[in-house]
Order: structure tokens, then sequence, then C-alpha cells
């Protein structure tokens, strides 16, 4: 699916908020400006906070000694491991395909695959700033039409583990 920037804004402790939808949705935007506004951010121009996400390719494989050179020689851009046990090779978004097809045909079959957009930095939140973050992202998720949700805050470790 192509999917298209709905709404962009900020929330609570002035993270960026990228809301994508398969439309450019005025209600959903309307929507998602309210619940922004409601949890204490404010909705922002198009293109206000869209800057801070770049695409990449994303692909969770199980961890092998092999997957590493595996990936990067079928032209990953990077590997890291991640806590369960899977790694995520990170591709340009062209790539994707042609790396996960190859790390198939040598045994690495891959979780899922999907190009998402990553953050270029943090906004580093406090506990009381996480936990309206949380209510503000669940809510928007719950919106009909959201496709993806994404945001630059980094929640602390010791709230991670309340969850």
């Amino acid at each position: 699916m192509d999917e298209t920037v709905c709404a962009e804004g900020f929330g609570p402790g002035g993270c960026a908020v990228l809301v994508m939808a398969a439309s450019p949705d005025a209600a959903l935007r309307a929507a998602v400006r309210e619940v922004l506004h409601r949890h204490g951010g404010r909705a922002g121009a198009d293109n206000s906070v869209a800057y801070l996400f770049h695409p990449i390719g994303v692909l969770r494989v199980p961890g092998s000694r092999s997957l590493a050179a595996r990936a990067l020689e079928a032209g990953a851009e990077d590997v890291r491991p991640l806590r369960d046990g899977l790694v995520e090779v990170v591709t340009a978004p062209p790539d994707l395909p042609q790396v996960r097809d190859a790390l198939a045909r040598r045994g690495h079959v891959g979780r899922d695959a999907a190009v998402v957009r990553r953050a270029v930095g943090e906004v580093h939140l406090d506990p009381g700033q996480a936990l309206r973050l949380q209510s503000l992202l669940a809510e928007i998720r719950a919106l009909a039409g959201v496709a993806q949700v994404y945001t630059n805050a980094a929640v602390p470790e010791q709230f991670l583990a309340t969850l």
C-alpha cells in the first residue's frame, strides 16, 4: 500500500507525531488534530514533522552467525540485533525485496518486511509525558483509516518496564 501523509503534529514534551493513511482524508485529519489537542499536543502544518522521518526498509529475521555477512552482501545497509533473538536488517526502501529474497534463498526467512519511517533524532520524555503520549497514540491508532503512526519520542527505560 502506498501510504500518504495524513496528519502531522506535536505531542507531549514537543515530540513529533506523524500519522499515515491510505488517502489524505480531511475528516481523519480533523480527528487527529482533535486527539492531539485533547492530549496536550498541537497540529502541525504539512511537512512540519514529516521531514524528521526517513523511509527505510526493515526485515526481521531469526539471528544466526552468517546472517550479518549475508545481509550486507545482499545489499543491506545495517544489521542490528534485537532483544527477542531476531535481527533487524535495514535496507534502502527499493532494495528491501532483493535483500529479503537473497536471504530467503540462503535459508534466512524473515518474519516480516516493510518500508517504515524512522525518526532522525529523539525527543526524551519524562514518565508523565510518556504516559500521555501512550494514550494519545492509542487513540490515534484506533481511528478508522490510520495505517501507521510514528513518533520521535524516547521513553525512559524504567517506564517501558511498567507497560
